[in-house]
C-alpha cells in the first residue's frame, strides 16, 4: 500500500476554499478502482494545517494519479499555503488494527 499525507498551511482567508478542493477529490478518487481512501482532516494549534491523505493499492496506481489532471487541483490547493507545504509518500508493507493493539496491551 502507498500512503501519501500532505499538509496545507493555509493563508488567511483561504481554509475554506482549500478544503473544497480536497473534498471534491474524494468523490471522483472513489471512481479510481486503485484508491482505497482519500480523508481530509485539520491540526490543531497555532499551525492550523489542513491534513490530507490518500491510500493507493500500488506504486503504478498512485504514480498514475500523480500524472493526470485530478491532481493538478491538488497542486492548486497547496498554492494556497502561506508556508511550504509538506508532503510524505511511503511505501506502507505491514498494517495493523486494533489487534496489534490488544497483542501489545497484552504483554
Amino acid at each position: 500500500m502507498k500512503l501519501v499525507i500532505l499538509k496545507i498551511y493555509p493563508a488567511s482567508g483561504r481554509a475554506p476554499a482549500v478544503i473544497d478542493v480536497l473534498e471534491s477529490m474524494k468523490t471522483e478518487l472513489a471512481a479510481v478502482a486503485d484508491c482505497m481512501d482519500c480523508t481530509v482532516a485539520f491540526e490543531t494549534g497555532e499551525e492550523g494545517a489542513i491534513v490530507y491523505t490518500e491510500q493507493w493499492r500500488s506504486k503504478e496506481g498512485l504514480e498514475g494519479h500523480l500524472r493526470s489532471h485530478i491532481f493538478l487541483r491538488v497542486l492548486e490547493a497547496m498554492e494556497y499555503s502561506r508556508n511550504a507545504p509538506k508532503i510524505n509518500f511511503f511505501d506502507v508493507s505491514e498494517l495493523g488494527g486494533l489487534e496489534l493493539v490488544e497483542m501489545a496491551r497484552a504483554q
